[in-house]
């Protein structure tokens, strides 16, 4: 027993080293191009071998690419053969891990391209082995944490391009050791920026991108716009516009000032936000209630003077004397609750209460008690929500505005919103959703604007917006989408759509985005756009919209002759060669036609549009040479068919046969021994026969029939007979004696040869 289990194990080593020594040479598994004594080498979709399966080319310094291969983890070693590769494409893949060590060995490396793949984190040793990188690029991934020490090796980094992830925040001295003039962080969860431990290291920018960042302009932000302020005017800067709070969203940082950003930063400022101390009447409005002082970090609305706001936070109405005691109002209506982490403000107009709780470090919507009657207007962004619950909005039946926006938020539980069925507006941007599903939004059926940008969505299931008849406006920039499903859109009216800044690179027409019906304006920049014969539809749809359907730019991202160009300027037979019409008789490519599905399983609609003049003259041409040729076979055929066989029954009016003397003697009755039962004749000799009497039958066409030596008879064929051999004659197989000389082979030459004719009992008598 023992044994067979040591030869099993000798038997599986020995088949698991010879797959591991399957190797092939890296220019004959790849496509291999010399350029100015540099070597690319094109390992695109080659899934049978492995990197660590290539032996490396004898070149002394070559480009490596290894897109699309479907690698979802690189392991240690991984590229260890690689010694002269100065670059490497490792984009447009499904990688997911990058072990320690994996890039030991490309220690000549200067270029990496991670971008386009399932990345979610880079780690201390990640990128161990190539300390002489200088370009790194990994944008288009789903990274949230970078963590510390990750670039203390590369020195020598100059580029990182880091846009289009889910970093929330850079760790302290990430770019203490690199020697960074490019740095690309948009379209990530950015807040803030600090000096201390980010800014400080990186004063050899050149340029900074920081656009599409959820900035929360306030205090923090300081150190960022001073920064800015102090810059070289030549360095470019992208623009940071704020997102929270909600008195500054929509600000550029560069525009506001410190007192916008900051107003508690000093104490003249403090002072001002401060509610009246004391009264006239020496009472002190926060004996009240608890919930006197202001929100801290919250600047109030500019149409609100800080003299009108009470002790309960509820500001008093227009004529009211300030000196009146707050009793005096409250003697109107029943006094109004407020949270207690939380201000109320009332709405004259809708008789509504707005209660804002903004940035006020709430874990669970539980704590916010006592609910105030009638509130139109919940604030609640900038917390630390995780977790919301059906429970959570009972008694919120009114409301018309929820903003969620800037918590934590991972999931939303099935009829959470089932009881708010008067909102109209629904804030869940700046959380961490990876998914939506129809069972998030039951119950909003009155809902018109839904902001769902800044968060980690990389899917949306079929049906998620059917719920909402009324929605009008959907945010969805700045997530990490690259498709959507078919007739997503078809329950809904949306006048305004945003898929900026996602990772669609081709987005089908048929059944997405031709159910937008209503559209005024749609959002589809900022995404990594493949301009392939994919994008020809998109290209036509966009070219097809009104005039009054407002369309920001496309531009390809890929490949790389179309890149940063915009997808308007390019002809729809250069983005898809095979629009150009050939014979389909001719094999234009040996390379498989790969078709892209959707994945609701939903084929994209074939490219349309009008068909180009040269492809129509092409087509004309191919019909004009076809039908020539077919009337040129058929009057062949005809010519053929109407030729008819020369000689054919030539003799059978020959006069001669009437002349021929033949000398007819009838078989006496007694003596009938011929089969046929026909007359017979005896000619003088077979020359005299053949030469004067061939009564006009070819050589060819008779058939004779030899008797035996002593009847010498003669036998002709009759009509029939002749009708029928002569059909036989076109088969080569029978062979058919035409001269005299052949008949002399097969004669006896020791008699006298006669020939006996066998003549039908009537017609062979009316032929002679």
């Amino acid at each position: 027993m023992l044994l067979l289990v040591l030869l099993a194990f000798f038997v599986s080593s020995t088949f698991s080293d010879l797959d591991s020594d399957l190797s092939a040479e890296t220019c004959s598994a790849c496509s291999c191009m010399s350029i100015e004594n540099v070597l690319y080498v094109n390992c695109e979709k080659i899934t049978v071998y492995r990197p660590t399966q290539l032996l490396p080319p004898v070149s002394s310094l070559y480009h490596l690419n290894f897109q699309n291969n479907l690698l979802i983890v690189l392991y240690p070693n991984s590229f260890l053969n690689f010694t002269h590769a100065v670059s490497l494409q490792l984009g447009n893949n499904k990688l997911q891990n990058i072990e320690g060590g994996a890039f030991y060995g490309l220690s000549s490396l200067k270029q990496l391209h991670l971008n386009n793949n399932e990345l979610k984190v880079l780690r201390a040793d990640t990128f161990y082995g190539i300390e002489n990188l200088e370009y790194l690029q990994a944008d288009y991934n789903l990274i949230k944490y970078i963590e510390k020490g990750s670039f203390n090796k590369l020195h020598r980094l100059k580029v990182l391009i880091l846009n289009d992830n889910l970093v929330q925040i850079l760790p302290d001295n990430i770019f203490r050791f690199a020697s960074l003039t490019h740095l690309d962080i948009r379209g990530n969860r950015i807040q803030k920026l600090p000096y201390l431990g980010v800014l400080e290291h990186i004063g050899r920018i050149v340029e900074l991108q920081l656009d599409d960042n959820p900035w929360n302009c306030t205090c923090d932000l300081l150190p960022l716009k001073a920064w800015l302020e102090n810059m070289p005017y030549n360095i470019f800067i992208g623009e940071a516009i704020c997102e929270t709070p909600s008195d500054l969203y929509g600000r550029l940082l560069k525009e506001t000032n410190k007192q916008e950003l900051c107003p508690m930063g000093t104490g003249s400022d403090f002072d001002v936000r401060m509610p009246p101390s004391q009264p006239e009447n020496g009472r002190t409005t926060s004996d009240k209630a608890p919930t006197t002082i202001p929100p801290i970090a919250t600047k109030a609305p500019k149409t609100t003077n800080p003299s009108k706001i009470y002790g309960n936070g509820i500001v008093g109405l227009p004529g009211l004397n300030k000196n009146i005691p707050i009793m005096s109002y409250q003697t109107r209506t029943p006094p109004l609750s407020c949270p207690q982490p939380c201000t109320c403000k009332a709405h004259p107009s809708d008789f509504g209460i707005s209660v804002s709780c903004q940035e006020r470090s709430i874990n669970n919507l539980a704590d916010i008690i006592p609910k105030p009657p009638n509130a139109k207007k919940l604030h609640l962004s900038g917390n630390y929500i995780r977790d919301i619950s059906p429970v959570d909005f009972q008694g919120f039946e009114g409301l018309d505005l929820l903003h969620l926006g800037s918590n934590q938020i991972v999931t939303v539980q099935k009829g959470v919103f089932a009881n708010l069925t008067n909102l109209r507006r629904l804030y869940l941007n700046g959380n961490q959703l990876e998914q939506l599903h129809p069972e998030m939004f039951l119950g909003l059926s009155n809902l018109q604007y839904l902001y769902l940008e800044y968060n980690a969505i990389q899917e949306v299931l079929a049906g998620t917006f059917d719920s909402m008849p009324n929605l009008q406006l959907l945010y969805l920039n700045n997530n990490v989408l690259r498709s959507l499903p078919a007739y997503i859109f078809a329950g809904v009216s949306l006048a305004r759509l945003n898929l900026k800044n996602n990772h669609f690179m081709t987005l089908p027409v048929s059944g997405v985005l031709d159910q937008l019906r209503s559209l005024t304006q749609i959002d589809l920049e900022g995404n990594p756009w493949e301009c392939s014969c994919d994008l020809v539809a998109l290209k036509l749809w966009l070219e097809k919209l009104n005039d009054g359907v407002a369309a920001k730019e496309v531009k390809c991202a890929s490949p790389v002759q179309f890149s940063n160009i915009e997808l308007r300027l390019l002809k729809n037979e250069i983005l898809c060669p095979k629009l150009i019409a050939r014979p389909p008789f001719i094999l234009t490519s040996t390379t498989p036609v790969v078709t892209s599905m959707s994945p609701a399983g939903v084929g994209k609609a074939p490219p349309g549009g009008p068909v180009p003049l040269s492809i129509m003259i092409l087509s004309v041409l191919v019909v004009l040479i076809i039908t020539v040729f077919v009337a040129f076979c058929l009057l062949v055929f005809v010519l053929r068919r109407n030729k008819k066989p020369a000689g054919r029954q030539e003799g059978m009016g020959n006069q001669e046969c009437g002349s021929m003397q033949l000398t007819l003697r009838r078989h006496n009755k007694s003596n009938k021994k011929d089969d046929l039962g026909g007359e017979t004749f005896i000619p003088h000799t077979i020359q005299h026969m053949n030469k004067s009497h061939t009564c006009g039958i070819r050589d060819s066409e008779s058939g004779f029939k030899f008797a035996d030596s002593q009847r010498q008879k003669i036998i002709l064929l009759n009509s029939a007979d002749q009708d029928k051999d002569s059909l036989s004659s076109l088969d080569p197989r029978n062979k058919r004696l035409s001269t005299i000389d052949e008949l002399d082979e097969f004669l006896p030459r020791e008699s006298n040869m006669f020939i006996q004719n066998f003549l039908d009992s009537k017609g062979g008598i009316s032929a002679v």
